[in-house]
């Protein structure tokens, strides 16, 4: 997520989780790094951090996850995905570009 502004991040981590499930994967882990912010900061470092945690929390993943089985890292979130009875080839959509500040 290095280099996303935060809302450009939150919706490339719902696609990958999408794009995960999709493709038959039993996890997936966001890195969004801040392994040293341990409280969110208005305006500060560790947005994205935050944002994915919030994101998972309020149940937006829960289409594809199992949310008692997800973890937050220190510098990642790892998704539990449900189990795909019909997986795709895999394929996955091109990242964002890169924000010209961090997110």
């Amino acid at each position: 997520m290095h280099g996303l502004d935060v809302l450009t991040a939150v919706r490339f981590a719902v696609t990958r989780v999408r794009e995960a499930y999709e493709n038959g994967y039993d996890e997936i882990e966001l890195l969004h790094g801040a392994a040293d912010v341990r409280e969110p900061v208005a305006g500060g470092r560790g947005r994205i951090k935050w944002e994915l945690r919030r994101l998972l929390e309020r149940g937006d993943l829960d289409r594809w996850c199992r949310r008692e089985d997800c973890w937050p890292r220190a510098s990642s979130l790892v998704v539990a995905l449900r189990r795909n009875p019909r997986p795709r080839r895999e394929t996955w959509s091109p990242p964002p570009p890169a924000a010209h500040g961090r997110g």
